[in-house]
């Protein structure tokens, strides 16, 4: 436990059922000597514990999660640190995740949103082929997240502006 780290986060409004304040690069240690189960990873995300949640993101077989129970766990995300675990380690390496994105990206919820511009940053950081029908669009979902009044959703907008840019300039 990181006494410290848990104070913070609990003090920055981020109030799980329990935070140890775990840092990622230890979870990642843990989840490898796990290794990959959808069983584990389904009976730690039932519980509101930080750490276990951000573990079920690492130890669900990506080929075996799908978009479907992605948007049940975008539902139950509150905070942006486990948004970016999600959408980095798992959202972002499941089959169909760009439909999905872009289904994210056109959402009411600042959450949903953010998780889907933060999988289309990570696509694009690999180098996965998003099709040219798509591009003109997140261009224009990113302009408008950008302009409006969540900034993590603008950030993250601005993650994938930059990354198209890169590529395309």
């Amino acid at each position: 436990m990181n006494g410290v780290a848990s104070t913070d986060m609990r003090e920055a409004g981020i109030e799980y059922k329990l935070n140890f304040g775990v840092g990622i690069p230890q979870l990642k240690d843990i989840a490898s000597e796990t290794g990959k189960s959808s069983e584990l990873a389904v009976a730690l995300w039932k519980e509101d514990i930080r750490e276990c949640r951000i573990l079920a993101a690492l130890v669900y077989p990506e080929d075996q999660f799908l978009p479907d129970m992605a948007d049940l766990w975008i539902e139950q995300i509150r905070y942006p640190d486990l948004a970016e675990v999600c959408s980095m380690y798992l959202f972002s390496r499941m089959r169909n995740a760009a439909e999905a994105a872009f289904r994210w990206i056109a959402s009411d919820n600042a959450i949903t949103r953010y998780c889907g511009f933060l999988t289309l940053a990570h696509l694009l950081r690999g180098d996965r082929e998003m099709g040219s029908r798509y591009v003109q669009e997140v261009k224009d979902q990113a302009e408008a997240a950008i302009s409006g009044k969540d900034i993590l959703c603008a950030q993250a907008a601005r993650a994938v502006l930059d990354r198209l840019d890169r590529d395309n300039g």
